[in-house]
């Protein structure tokens, strides 16, 4: 049993619909930019043997984590809308990748 009221109106959340909003585009755009970031330099890393999986790592928890953070935070607040376009931000890896290495933009 929580401590916190409940809700009220079915779920929705009453509390700062807007500053949950706010944490997750925070999120969602943190998830955009260090994602594709870290897959282009790990595709242009040299320097060492284990420095392209480190950056590929890092692209994958930028890509993978911070959206499905951003959904736990917006699950635990109640808002379902921004919860559902934080897992919505899953597909943008799979639309990144295939935009560097099936288009000219790649190289």
């Amino acid at each position: 049993m929580s401590d916190s009221p409940s809700a009220s109106g079915g779920g929705r959340n009453t509390r700062h619909p807007t500053g949950i909003r706010v944490v997750v585009l925070a999120l969602a755009l943190m998830a955009l930019v260090l994602g594709p970031a870290g897959y282009l330099m790990g595709t242009n890393a040299q320097s060492h043997a284990g420095s392209a999986a480190e950056w590929f790592t890092l692209s994958f928890g930028a890509f993978v984590g911070i959206p499905l953070l951003a959904a736990a935070v917006a699950t635990v607040a109640g808002d379902r809308r921004a919860a559902l376009g934080s897992l919505v931000l899953l597909a943008w890896p799979l639309v990144f990748v295939s935009l560097i290495h099936f288009t000219p933009l790649g190289g």
